[in-house]
C-alpha cells in the first residue's frame, strides 16, 4: 500500500499536535486529510507510548490482513478484480474501472476463484467477511 505525500504530511501534523505527556483531543481539521486513506479494511494504529523508546508516536497503516491472507496467491492485475468483486461491482462495471474488456475481467475472475479454490464470487464476498 502506497499513502502519497500529503497523506503522510496530514499525518505527520496530526501525530506532533498530540502531547505524549498530557493528550487532547486532536483538532479535526487536522485530521480531515486523513479520511482521503480511510476505508472499510484499513487499519491506522497509533502508539503513543512508543514515544519512550523511539522519541516519537509509532503509527502504523494496513490493509486488513485477513484480507491480504486471502488474496497473497493472486497477481497484482487479480486483486484489483478481486476487491471490486469483494465491494460487490458485476463485470461489467470492473471492465470500465479498469479499462480492460469484459472477456478479461471474465478471464481474471475465473483464474482468482480457481487460485483461491472458491466455487463462486460469492463465496469470495463471504471469505472476506469471516
Amino acid at each position: 500500500m502506497t499513502i502519497d505525500e500529503d497523506v503522510l504530511g496530514a499525518l505527520k501534523k496530526a501525530v506532533q499536535a498530540i502531547e505524549v505527556d498530557s493528550p487532547r483531543p486532536v483538532p479535526a481539521e487536522l485530521l480531515r486529510p486523513l479520511i482521503r486513506v480511510a476505508r472499510p479494511g484499513l487499519h491506522m494504529h497509533l502508539d503513543i507510548e512508543a514515544s519512550d523508546v523511539i522519541g516519537a508516536p509509532l503509527v502504523t497503516v494496513m490493509d486488513n490482513p485477513d484480507k491480504a491472507k486471502l488474496l497473497a496467491p493472486l497477481t497484482k492485475r487479480q486483486r484489483q478484480v478481486a476487491d471490486l468483486i469483494i465491494e460487490g461491482l458485476p463485470n461489467r462495471e470492473i471492465a470500465k474501472q479498469l479499462g480492460i474488456s469484459l472477456a478479461t475481467v471474465k478471464d481474471h475472475v475465473h483464474s482468482i476463484l480457481e487460485r483461491l479454490d472458491l466455487p463462486s464470487r460469492t463465496a469470495l464476498i463471504l471469505a472476506m467477511h469471516r
